[in-house]
């Protein structure tokens, strides 16, 4: 039987074992007795990989919500409330295979607010953390949990974003930093980008905590793919999924999700093609369709034999209250992914790209590629009247085992199989020297054809600390250049003793202890780098700044 490990945020303990024994078997007997065969052999030949395989009969992804959606109208004060909420978190996260993403937190919390003291919210927020930090996701995992916050502008929600915000900065009981929630800052024009904007305060907050904690994340509605949309109904699920156009109804972000997702070996099929670029476009396209087909067999066997009951209960899907699988799913998406582009890039033109201007040189052909899938999806999404997109995809256990697999097989000669691991979607190599803004310019470009989510990050190497200007300058270039979604990554270790946090080499600087918990960003989310699949433990270790810190008051660009 073929073993699967391929999730940074799982327990090791009693549930864990067991979970994963089960999971284990569970994706042997869809890989031998349900999925096609000839979709089965691309993914162990690692071709493609299908997302969530021991879910593939029974449930979907993610979904985005709103907290009425949840809890319902009855009067409850602001603790009750988060604890209902919490107890609902629990509950949808068991009944799906992803994330779950509140939309519009902010708006939809402000009402609970009364006469609670400040705080009083923030020990509330902070005791809601602590809950979501439980291992209440089979039992091994923190749930999947995004919050997009920044957009209301009343009192009592400027004061929630600003109460949220302290809490999380603040971390737990002895100050150690929260893993999730997931906080997406919205940014907005005429909202809070501008000095003179109404929560202009709330994104400097934002930039204070990002600078400490890395989180919140960014996510721009002024993007070109998603200013036509009402930015109260548009946000991220999980480490990036976007959910937004639909030819079946209503559009927007909320009671959808993605339905399944299957993400292509773009750098195998560069080995394959030898070179000739004509026969590489010739596998994609055929790649491209088995992944269709695989998606759409998927999306047929929920709709016939899915196990929604308690999602026909609760409501939280659009369509559920016709308590019919596909007059649910068909609002949902079925993404088509993508991991390697410039390692395939590499191949195809036998050349190593080690620099910038390697990149621009060939940017045409990356850009070709990825425009290839885009028109694809566009063209299923027609065909099919189902919501087909493309996904830039995260590949937290992909990146890993599609090279593992291919340095023993087609890619055994080839300098990028060697390293280890292939680098995300269209992310430019960590191992590149560049400055941010070239990472931005070069990534900016692909966040328009990537409409099923996309991220750019920005590596530092230190703690900003208190040089919030330096990730403002970051964060608003990519918000500048049409990034859709932006991440600031950097070392946080913490003293889990005394609550000391910063680069940590040995021993805690200031208590000596050596119970150290080093946090970085895996795909999307904060997990401890112990944590990290083997091939996210390679690309660690490669990964290099794209702004320098030589202190918490100075930098330098790389």
């Amino acid at each position: 039987m073929v073993k699967f490990i391929d999730l940074a945020n799982r327990k090791n303990n009693a549930s864990g074992d067991i979970v994963e024994a089960g999971l284990n078997y569970r994706k042997n007997y869809v890989l031998n007795n349900v999925i096609p065969e000839k979709n089965a052999r691309k993914h162990n030949t690692r071709t493609c990989h299908i997302h969530d395989l021991e879910c593939y009969d029974i449930t979907y992804n993610c979904i985005g919500v709103a907290v009425f959606d949840m809890i319902g109208n009855k009067y409850r004060n602001f603790r009750n409330m988060l604890s209902a909420l919490h107890r609902a978190i629990v509950e949808i996260t068991n009944i799906q295979s992803g994330g779950i993403g509140f939309i519009d937190f902010d708006s939809d919390i402000a009402p609970y607010v009364t006469n609670e003291s400040d705080s009083e919210i923030i020990d509330c927020f902070r005791n809601f953390f602590l809950d979501l930090n439980m291992n209440t996701r089979k039992g091994c995992e923190k749930p999947y949990v995004t919050f997009n916050i920044g957009l209301e502008t009343s009192e009592a929600g400027r004061r929630i974003v600003r109460l949220l915000l302290e809490a999380y900065e603040k971390g737990d009981e002895r100050e150690n930093p929260f893993i999730f929630p997931n906080l997406v800052f919205k940014l907005k024009s005429n909202v809070n980008v501008e000095v003179s904007s109404p929560n202009h305060d709330l994104y400097i907050k934002a930039l204070k905590v990002t600078s400490k904690r890395m989180v919140p994340t960014y996510f721009n509605c002024d993007s070109s793919s998603n200013k036509e949309y009402l930015s109260n109904t548009i946000g991220i699920m999980g480490c990036r999924t976007r959910v937004v156009s639909n030819v079946n109804g209503r559009e927007g972000s909320l009671n959808r999700g993605n339905v399944a997702c299957v993400t292509l070996n773009l750098v195998q099929m560069a080995y394959k093609a030898e070179g000739n670029k004509d026969k590489f476009f010739e596998l994609l396209c055929e790649n491209m369709n088995d992944a269709k087909e695989l998606l759409l067999h998927r999306f047929h066997l929920l709709c016939n034999q899915g196990d929604f009951e308690d999602v026909y209960a609760k409501g939280y899907y659009a369509g559920s209250e016709k308590a019919k699988a596909y007059e649910m799913l068909k609002n949902g998406t079925l993404s088509i992914g993508f991991i390697g582009l410039w390692d395939a890039v590499s191949v195809l033109v036998n050349e190593s790209i080690d620099s910038v201007s390697g990149m621009k040189t060939n940017f045409e052909l990356a850009y070709s590629i990825v425009q290839r899938m885009r028109d694809y999806t566009d063209q299923a999404t027609n065909n099919e009247q189902l919501n087909f997109s493309l996904l830039a995809s995260a590949a937290e256990g992909v990146t890993g085992n599609f090279a593992q697999y291919d340095s023993m097989n087609t890619g055994r000669e080839y300098e990028v199989c060697k390293k280890g691991f292939y680098t995300n979607s269209f992310h430019v190599p960590v191992d590149l020297s560049v400055t941010y803004k070239d990472k931005v310019d070069m990534e900016g470009r692909f966040h328009r054809l990537c409409n099923g989510g996309s991220i750019t990050y920005i590596e530092l190497n230190e703690m900003p600390g208190i040089n919030i200007e330096a990730v403002k300058e970051i964060v608003e270039y990519a918000y500048e250049n049409d990034c859709n979604y932006i991440g600031i990554n950097f070392p946080m270790d913490n003293c889990k003793a005394c609550g000391f946090i910063g680069r940590i080499t040995d021993d805690c600087p200031y208590c000596g202890s050596n119970d150290i918990r080093r946090l970085r960003r895996v795909s999307g989310y904060l997990s401890e780098e112990k944590s990290f699949t083997s091939g996210k433990q390679k690309e660690l270790k490669r990964r290099k700044s794209h702004m320098a810190f030589s202190g918490w008051g100075e930098i330098r660009n790389d």
